[in-house]
């Protein structure tokens, strides 16, 4: 095979309808409610390690609510699912 081959199937896998690509929702998370989900999205792809990232910067939960434009309430909750705490 040579390398015209090998391009082709890259960019056939990799384009338009590839199955490289997930193209399904996100997976549920079995710890989290429904309605808790729909708030997890904001957060991208590894939204327990961006939450956790954004605690360490010392941001408030307030603030970490008002950055994703999630309510704070949420915010503490998930917190306290995934048992990140403050390191004050």
């Amino acid at each position: 095979m040579n390398d015209k081959h090998i391009v082709d199937d890259i960019i056939r896998m990799l384009g338009p309808g590839g199955s490289a690509l997930s193209h399904g929702t996100p997976s549920a998370r079995a710890e989290l409610t429904g309605q808790m989900q729909k708030f997890v999205h904001p957060l991208g792809p590894t939204p327990k390690r961006c939450l956790e990232t954004f605690v360490d910067l010392g941001l408030s939960d307030a603030e970490i609510g008002r950055y994703f434009r999630i309510p704070q309430h949420v915010v503490t909750h998930l917190r306290e699912i995934w048992k990140i705490d403050r390191t004050d």
